[in-house]
């Protein structure tokens, strides 16, 4: 096939679209379409190739493959290795993991399958992760082992309306599923769901060989009206639409037309030299750009830049992919298959050494885990099983403590009481949704919906329990976010037996970012300024619920002294992430609590309704 220099200015447009996005999302909410208009080029070549050299019966599978692994694999595998070594600086002991199974995935081809299953609960969010994007390049290879297959084995004439079926079906079977899930996330990083974006570019190519010819003048008009449709597509699709499926289609063909528009100006100023020098290094401006953004991310726990950070991120992603592009991408395209099985052989080797050992050498700098983890009553949160704190010789002991990550933060405080206070405790919690029945699975989003699940597996083990137990202690985040959440607790408080006390909590506040990755240690270095966010709409309706029926309490657990100078109690770091405290917080929290605790729960507890 000739080699066409308007498609390297159609792959820099691609990726200045992306990285728009990712630098900041709300200066193009669509800038993620840059990614589907590279589907539709690699679909619209890797066709033209293949069918090429059917027709000259040239093709070889093995040739094919080898190919496009040493066109993408080289600068690949160097991007990882480095992206590993320097995230075992950057990343927190505990995240450390996330990085590790990442760069696996990722070195695999297979890191969005990872992606598709979301944050884990505590980790590092997928924005933070510098690996995130390689999830385009794990279906372009999966897509890669399938095309020849699809291309070679079905005859010529049935070829075209076997790719418009497939396009309409997969597009369908998209639509159907994003829809019936209320989400798209699990489904954007699906292989199924980008097929037909590929396809659109192969059907292109098989029926499109001479182009769409007008005048230059009509191809002009009709290639402008076609970058036109993509950019808008760019402004105003948004993370919110039903994207890919039929959507999807928009701005694909927009960019399949390009491709096969005859003699225009847009195809002449997209094969100038800038446009053209940029598309050459597309690919490698797209590996590192995300690297940079989500370790700027990670260690600022900021999603937005500053200006000097955006600065600073355009040098070091230009810098780096003119080198990858100069040293790595070119020297591997001029070598034999063997240089590049040695290279992947030692580079596999040297990655699995920066994966488990840099991390371990690094530890030294890590900051205890009692400060920057869950570590306190693990047993019972996620688990059917049951935890027992406080006094355990006490026979005040039919108390259960259940609810969320917020409920499990409180495990030491209410430990730390009780073991002076002469009471004892019975506990399990979960992960982000209340073990109750009534909370809607339609509620959550596709990340959420595995909190959800996990967390429905132990709502009969949660209602033995409280029907075991004497006084039910509930916290959450939000009681009231979802609505089917406050409604559960409603059900729960008006299903109380006679002798049965429920105490609901105000949660302790959370605040604006994360300080661990701010601060850096458990003892305050940072100058950095953090602000409470309040749950006063939460507080409210833990209120009236406690107001309307008899046997429900009302505890709240957001005021105090200690939260003065939030995220450090005594300049020790008190708080986990920007939403938990540590178990030295939560002790801190009864310390100071503990009188007028007792004042509110000894009543409680002796009272019989």
């Amino acid at each position: 096939m000739q080699f066409r220099n308007d498609i390297q200015g159609i792959r820099a447009l691609a990726f200045f679209l992306v990285f728009i996005f990712h630098i900041n999302h709300t200066w193009l909410q669509g800038g993620f379409i840059g990614v589907d208009v590279f589907f539709v080029i690699s679909g619209y070549l890797m066709t033209s190739i293949i069918i090429d050299q059917k027709n000259k019966d040239t093709f070889s599978f093995y040739d094919f493959y080898w190919k496009r692994l040493k066109r993408i694999f080289p600068a690949y595998l160097f991007l990882i290795i480095a992206a590993t070594f320097a995230g075992s600086f950057i990343y927190l002991a505990r995240d450390i993991w996330t990085l590790q199974k990442s760069a696996g995935a990722s070195v695999v081809f297979l890191s969005n399958l990872l992606f598709s299953r979301g944050d884990s609960y505590f980790g590092a969010a997928l924005n933070e992760n510098p690996f995130l994007h390689t999830w385009s390049l794990a279906i372009e290879m999966q897509f890669y082992l399938l095309l020849p297959l699809l291309l070679i084995w079905v005859k010529r004439k049935y070829l075209s309306a076997a790719i418009v079926l497939l396009i309409i079906v997969l597009t369908a079977y998209t639509s159907i599923s994003m829809y019936m899930e209320n989400s798209n996330t699990s489904t954007y990083f699906s292989l199924v769901s980008r097929i037909p974006e590929f396809l659109i570019g192969s059907f292109y190519s098989l029926t499109f060989k001479n182009k769409i010819n007008f005048s230059r003048l009509g191809n002009t008009i009709f290639a402008s009206l076609n970058l036109l449709v993509l950019i808008l597509s760019a402004v105003f699709i948004s993370k919110d639409s039903f994207f890919p499926g039929v959507i999807a289609l928009i701005p694909t063909i927009a960019t399949a037309n390009l491709l096969v528009t005859g003699n225009n100006f847009i195809s002449d100023f997209f094969a100038k030299k800038i446009p053209v020098y940029l598309g050459e290094l597309s690919y490698s401006l797209y590996l590192w750009h995300w690297p940079i953004i989500s370790f700027i991310r990670y260690y600022h726990d900021e999603y937005f830049l500053s200006p000097g950070e955006v600065i600073f991120t355009c040098i070091l992603t230009f810098a780096s992919a003119w080198f990858s592009y100069r040293f790595i991408e070119n020297f591997f395209r001029k070598k034999n298959n063997t240089t590049l099985i040695r290279y992947s052989i030692s580079g596999g080797i040297l990655l699995i050494f920066m994966a488990f050992l840099v991390p371990k050498a690094t530890a030294v700098y890590q900051i205890p885990e009692v400060y920057t983890s869950p570590t306190f009553g693990m047993l019972s949160h996620n688990e059917k099983n049951i935890e027992i704190f406080g006094n355990k010789t006490s026979k005040n002991n039919h108390i259960l403590l259940i609810g969320d990550s917020h409920a499990l933060t409180i495990k030491p405080f209410l430990d730390y009481i009780g073991k002076r206070n002469n009471f004892s405790f019975s506990t399990v919690t979960t992960d982000g949704v209340l073990a109750l029945k009534g909370v809607k699975r339609e509620d959550y989003t596709s990340n959420e919906v595995k909190f959800y699940d996990a967390a429905q597996q132990l709502v009969d083990f949660t209602q033995q329990n409280i029907q075991k137990n004497r006084i039910i202690l509930i916290n959450s985040s939000s009681f009231i976010e979802p609505m089917s959440a406050y409604e559960s607790l409603e059900k729960l408080a008006g299903s109380l037996r006679p002798d049965q006390k429920l105490v609901v909590f105000n949660t302790f506040p959370s605040i604006n970012r994360d300080p661990v990755k701010v601060n850096r240690d458990y003892i305050k270095r940072t100058s950095a300024s953090f602000k409470i966010i309040g749950k006063e709409k939460n507080k409210l309706a833990l209120e009236k619920l406690a107001a309307t029926y008899k046997n429900v309490y009302f505890y709240d657990l957001s005021k105090g002294e200690i939260f003065k100078s939030v995220p450090f109690y005594k300049d020790t770091l008190m708080y986990y992430n920007d939403s938990h405290l540590n178990t030295y917080g939560a002790i801190s929290l009864g310390k100071e609590k503990e009188k007028d605790f007792m004042s509110f729960f000894t009543p409680v507890m002796a009272e019989k309704k």
